[in-house]
């Protein structure tokens, strides 16, 4: 594999059709692969062929409702046989397609094309976009999972900490963050509007930003909140608000149109209450069009993007106290927030398409 150039890849993801970071990635690299000449499948390995972000229409998307026996439905011995079953099918489909590389973004899916590895020619790598430790294995799937990962040819990972993670099961760990372009327009920073993209969500901190939004409200009554994410039972939280008496002021907006790079620019501050991320996308495209960003100090995902205090500010995991005292730090400092959105439009520029295809090419595309 010594010419970068025309290679056949496959992509293993479990669905497209939902407003999510980890969605807009896949999206991103396989249009990436395209303008670069190579050729790109995607498995979608789920109920449906729809993508919320545009895609390439020379990238071709298959649909397979394959569960490889993670389903609730039936007993182990079932699961174990719909497993067979599955990873029998996705053989049969990749010899079909007879890839270069196969890419897999969840750990199933990369212990299922290990299992059916075509030809040695093909290589398999995983791709991933979980914090190490949120992977969620029985007993089974931990043995596969054990077996599998050491044989891949290498696992991306989108930061230095999750390679240090994974480098105990796979000593060709590599890293490529996600990708962004940067924006034609910059957000101008007047409008007195917080902004948050994400799932309504225990993991994504939505308790937490309920209650920094509280004391915000209480110091600066002028300002509003905009979160623009769902969950299953988005009217809990609305309710949540209303009975907090944040109604008027944090408003809840669920994401109907891929094109929200209007939001952004009429945010002057973003907010990130995350208590788990590995390389958060809204981040990416906050900065993008120049805007600073807050997040929670995770241990891993946005300290590898935000320069605390030069182009956003990262405060003490899970401390709201802290987190409102950094977001009304910027809400009185115009002029702090304005050199932030520089330093944050100038920083995303490392995570450009450029850079980040030189990254794939130099450590999966030539991959010998």
């Amino acid at each position: 594999m010594n010419n970068s150039k025309n290679k056949k890849i496959v992509i293993l993801c479990s669905r497209l059709d939902l407003p999510g970071g980890i969605e807009r990635a896949i999206v991103n690299t396989a249009n990436l692969f395209i303008e670069n000449s190579h050729s790109v499948s995607i498995i979608i390995l789920d109920h449906t062929e729809e993508t919320f972000y545009p895609i390439d229409s020379k990238v071709n998307i298959v649909q397979r409702p394959l569960s490889f026996g993670i389903t609730k439905d039936g007993n182990i011995i079932t699961r174990k046989l719909r497993m067979l079953s599955d990873v029998l099918q996705l053989r049969k489909l990749l010899k079909k397609l007879s890839p270069d590389i196969v890419i897999a973004t969840d750990y199933p899916f990369a212990v299922a094309a290990i299992l059916t590895r075509i030809k040695k020619q093909t290589k398999v790598f995983s791709w991933e976009h979980h914090h190490r430790y949120e992977l969620n294995k029985n007993q089974f799937w931990t043995k596969l999972f054990n077996y599998s990962y050491p044989v891949l040819d290498a696992v991306v990972c989108l930061n230095e900490d999750e390679k240090k993670l994974f480098q105990p099961l796979n000593k060709k760990s590599v890293v490529i963050p996600n990708l962004i372009k940067r924006g034609n327009d910059l957000a101008l920073l007047k409008n007195k509007t917080i902004l948050t993209i994400a799932r309504l969500v225990h993991v994504k901190g939505i308790d937490l930003l309920i209650s920094t939004a509280k004391k915000i409200f209480q110091q600066h009554p002028d300002w509003s909140w905009k979160v623009i994410g769902t969950c299953d039972d988005v009217e809990s939280i609305k309710k949540i608000i209303l009975q907090e008496g944040l109604a008027e002021k944090l408003i809840i907006q669920i994401p109907v149109d891929h094109n929200i790079i209007s939001e952004y620019l009429n945010a002057s501050i973003y907010v990130m209450t995350s208590r788990n991320e590995c390389f958060p996308m809204v981040l990416l495209e906050a900065q993008s069009v120049g805007l600073p960003c807050i997040a929670f100090d995770c241990e891993t995902g946005p300290r590898h993007i935000i320069s605390t205090n030069v182009d956003g500010i990262l405060v003490e995991k899970e401390n709201t106290d802290k987190l409102a005292e950094a977001l009304s730090s910027l809400i009185t400092n115009e002029g702090g927030r304005i050199q932030m959105g520089k330093a944050a439009f100038e920083n995303v520029q490392r995570f450009s398409p450029d850079a980040i295809y030189k990254l794939w090419e130099e450590n999966i595309l030539l991959y010998k």
